[in-house]
């Protein structure tokens, strides 16, 4: 190769490669030596008397200094460059994430007013997902204000980008918790579908998860008496027979004080799985809480041998119950407060 038409040489191959000024240095040497015609250019080049030894590979073997200057080498003269965030950038993501006195951010705010777009766009945006677990000053996180909103699309565009389905606010409520207490059963199955793109969440643990009050979502639910919100969170995994904190109460506890007719058909009925005579704490079956209220027919309604053992005890519960309210009213002495 070389860098003009008119000189035809050829570099030889050898075994010790270099960056091009040993192979040239030999043929410019060689040449000298053998006296080979060489045009105009050349002779004027090579008319004075050198030293190949003071032959500067820039200035001397012109061929070879110009095209290595056009080669593109693998190892880099300097440290590659690290592309660093812009100031506009960090300047604009702390805007749109920044909170208010109330601690919402711009997400908060579009998640609650069902903007779609604008929740679409922060989630794109957002640099890192636990972003989106950010709560406010009530410890509601977007995904809690579209769940209490009602808004479903906006629940599983945020589920589906990673927002934690079992995030608690200042009450220990999980978003499920609030759209089983707002009867929002869209809202439900979006928090509750499985998401190919996540991997598979123990669904169980999370719907039986305690609020501060020892409330499931299944006590919260049936607190409102929405038949198909139970529905929803049974066919996803709930747990029926779940004995809330305070007083050991099930959701056929709840429905009994209430006196929620229809809700005590269904769970006797219609929901498999129920315990139909469960005690709470105080050893109360739902029957006997039932006996003073409109729901007392339903128990008729669904009664067999099984229940006969709990009526029995039903009724020495009550009467022990009388017997030591009549000791202690006995023992108490009247104070006068004249």
């Amino acid at each position: 190769m070389s860098a003009k038409k008119g000189n035809e040489t050829k570099l030889h191959e050898d075994e010790n490669t270099d960056s091009g000024f040993l192979s040239g240095e030999q043929l410019f040497s060689s040449e000298l030596e053998s006296g080979a015609n060489l045009d105009s250019d050349s002779k004027n080049l090579h008319s004075a008397s050198v030293d190949p030894a003071d032959v500067n590979p820039d200035s001397g073997v012109v061929c070879l200094s110009e095209n290595l200057s056009l080669l593109d080498l693998d190892t880099p003269t300097e440290p590659p460059r690290v592309v660093e965030p812009r100031n506009a950038d960090i300047a604009i993501l702390n805007v749109l994430f920044q909170q208010d006195e109330d601690g919402d951010s711009q997400l908060h705010i579009a998640a609650v007013h069902g903007c779609q777009k604008s929740v679409s766009t922060l989630i794109n945006l957002c640099p890192d997902k636990s972003w989106l677990d950010m709560p406010n000053e009530y410890g509601h996180t977007p995904l809690h204000l579209a769940a209490m909103s009602g808004h479903e699309v906006i629940t599983r565009m945020l589920v589906v980008a990673g927002a934690s389905i079992a995030a608690r606010d200042r009450r220990g409520q999980t978003p499920i918790h609030i759209a089983a207490e707002m009867s929002h059963v869209e809202c439900l199955k979006a928090l509750l579908a499985p998401v190919k793109e996540h991997p598979m969440r123990k669904m169980a643990a999370i719907l039986n998860q305690k609020n501060y009050n020892g409330q499931t979502c299944v006590h919260t639910a049936a607190n409102t008496g929405h038949i198909k919100t139970l529905q929803t969170l049974v066919y996803y995994g709930a747990d029926i027979n779940m004995r809330e904190g305070l007083a050991g109460s099930t959701a056929l506890h709840i429905a009994a004080r209430r006196g929620d007719v229809p809700l005590v058909q269904y769970l006797l009925g219609q929901c498999p799985g129920v315990e139909r005579s469960p005690r709470d704490w105080a050893g109360r079956t739902p029957r006997r809480i039932a006996r003073r209220n409109s729901a007392a027919r339903a128990f008729a309604a669904f009664k067999d041998d099984s229940d006969s053992e709990s009526d029995e005890d039903d009724d020495s519960y009550d009467s022990d119950n009388d017997s030591l309210f009549e000791k202690l009213r006995d023992t108490l002495n009247p104070i006068n407060v004249a």
